[in-house]
């Protein structure tokens, strides 16, 4: 999915991989009160525990090692995603539910492997924010219902900043992903 259907004034920010742990997250975060879904990549969090479990946001699942899925065998896809899931839920104390696919690729082998490790939903979307800019897959504002991909990156206050500018002004309020999924 690629979006929410909602009625409602909703954007659905989403923030990957986590590779850099930059420290005005959490700050931006609260100071906005916006709680981001974060779809963390085993081989950035490990080791980073502490740093993630301070935000306030949710974690769910990106894969172990970040491959391009797409055409990869049923058991490699199963071991990147089920490894990640069993690494977060060791860490965080909860299984994810989501599951996100690398560069956003996946094929028929992703769902049945995402499937059979539990997840509910596969999420990708419709809007990134890249160097402090918002990009759209299809018009030039966010809609109602939109999922926005960020990244942990050194830009992330940039970025996070204009999410936020582009969500105000386009007249829609952030609220966190699994309300709507979970």
């Amino acid at each position: 999915m690629t979006r929410i259907e909602t009625d409602k004034p909703y954007v659905f920010i989403t923030i990957d991989d986590g590779a850099v742990q930059h420290p005005k997250a959490r700050e931006l975060m609260i100071e906005a009160g916006v709680w981001p879904s974060v779809f963390l990549n085993t081989k950035y969090a490990e080791g980073h525990k502490d740093y993630f479990k301070q935000l306030p946001v949710t974690v769910h699942s990106h894969t172990s090692n970040h491959p391009n899925l797409l055409g990869k065998g049923f058991e490699f896809q199963k071991n990147e995603i089920c490894g990640n899931a069993d690494f977060l839920a060791g860490d965080y104390g909860k299984r994810p539910t989501l599951f996100r696919p690398p560069f956003g690729n996946y094929d028929a082998t992703t769902r049945q492997a995402a499937a059979s490790c539990g997840f509910k939903a596969l999420v990708n979307w419709t809007a990134a924010v890249n160097d402090g800019r918002v990009q759209f897959q299809q018009g030039d504002k966010l809609v109602r219902g939109d999922i926005v991909l960020m990244h942990f990156r050194t830009t992330f206050v940039e970025d996070f900043t204009a999410f936020l500018n582009r969500a105000k002004q386009d007249g829609l309020t952030p609220v966190p992903l699994e309300d709507f999924l979970a």
